[in-house]
């Protein structure tokens, strides 16, 4: 018989509670029990993701092997240019020396001079004046010949004087100038000195 020092209220109360706590300790036992399956990945993603890595690698490694080849060729013009710059000025001084010798001159020698500034005059052309290439569009002359020695002087003469003007021109003179109009002129120096120097080793060769 329950005692009557306390209402029936209070221990229906205490009833509930007591349920409440056994049923939430149920739960978290049985949560705790229960083990979670780990997460389903999909191979074919990964493989993916492995060929994506792989592929930017080999972006990258290209990337770098062709700024290297860049590199070696920017280097091995500029040195083409330099060489051709100096060795110019040296077939020029050559001319000079036979001009002012005052002697008939050996049309041989003549002919391989005229040959050499021409090549070099072309290559300097080909790698210095791309901005002005409409230049080489223009009519070229027609052939020249020097049929004596005061015509053949004259046109050596001359040709001197177009190469001081292409290796005192600032843009082969001053690396990184780029101004258009020195461009231009440069390209049509060189242009004149290819057609000059070809129409001089063809007299040289008749001459000869």
């Amino acid at each position: 018989m329950i005692s009557s020092r306390f209402p029936l209220s209070i221990y229906r109360r205490i009833g509930t509670s007591f349920i409440a706590v056994f049923v939430i300790a149920s739960t978290i036992a049985a949560q705790a029990g229960r083990v979670s399956p780990p997460a389903v990945k999909d191979p074919k993603g990964d493989s993916v993701d492995r060929q994506n890595r792989e592929a930017t690698l080999r972006s990258a490694e290209m990337e770098v092997a062709v700024e290297k080849t860049d590199k070696r060729r920017v280097n091995a013009a500029i040195e083409k240019i330099k060489e051709d710059y100096k060795h110019i000025q040296i077939v020029r001084n050559e001319i000079v020396r036979s001009i002012l010798a005052n002697k008939p001159f050996e049309y041989r020698l003549v002919s391989e001079q005229a040959g050499d500034v021409r090549k070099r005059a072309d290559r300097l052309k080909t790698c210095l004046v791309a901005a002005a290439r409409e230049e080489s569009e223009k009519s070229r002359a027609n052939e020249v010949y020097f049929n004596d020695q005061q015509q053949m002087k004259s046109a050596l003469v001359r040709l001197c004087n177009l190469i001081i003007s292409v290796v005192e021109n600032p843009v082969l003179k001053t690396p990184g100038t780029t101004d258009l109009q020195q461009s231009k002129q440069l390209a049509t120096d060189l242009l004149n000195i290819i057609d000059l120097s070809s129409s001089i080793k063809r007299s040289a060769d008749k001459l000869k």
